[in-house]
């Protein structure tokens, strides 16, 4: 009996393994998708409201939760003390420490820590088109890597399964 509880013990095991790393993959894909609505929000910012970057930082981040919020509530305030840094490093560093909490793939990391380059010496219309093509260049990614994840999911449950029989049938 102890047995056989010891063999679903280790298949409940590699199969959470597993499911763990789908998890993480699912997590991804979130984060991608709240970078995405955090540059929706700061183009519909621009495009109806007409705003200085500090306002629009601070009212983006009333509508945005978690992370970016403060990562927002921090440029704005930065902004509007006036510390000496350009709109470009405060939106890097920033940036930077989101990443080290959340991280992405470091080409996606990269074009959104340049971002923030590109916004400050640009028009309101310019802007809006940066944010728009950086938005549509995550929503590429984000599909892409979902695609990759279906087939890698599928395969990954799998693998999880089967190792946990694997190594019962060894133990057998």
């Amino acid at each position: 009996m102890l047995r056989l509880m010891g063999f679903l013990i280790v298949i409940a095991g590699s199969s959470g393994a597993a499911f763990a790393v789908v998890k993480e993959r699912r997590e991804y894909l979130k984060r991608c998708l709240s970078w995405r609505e955090l540059f929706l929000f700061m183009e519909n910012e621009i495009a109806f409201q007409k705003s200085s970057l500090p306002e629009i930082c601070n009212r983006v981040g009333a509508h945005i939760g978690g992370n970016k919020r403060i990562f927002l509530k921090r440029i704005g305030e930065a902004l509007e003390s006036g510390d000496g840094d350009t709109f470009g490093e405060m939106w890097r560093r920033e940036a930077m420490r989101i990443f080290a909490e959340e991280p992405l793939k470091k080409e996606v990391e990269l074009t959104i820590e340049g971002l923030g380059e590109r916004l400050c010496f640009e028009d309101s219309g310019m802007q809006r088109k940066t944010l728009s093509d950086i938005e549509a260049y995550l929503r590429k990614h984000e599909k892409e890597q979902e695609a990759l994840h279906r087939e890698r999911n599928k395969l990954t449950l799998c693998m999880g399964v089967m190792g946990g029989l694997l190594i019962t049938i060894f133990f057998l």
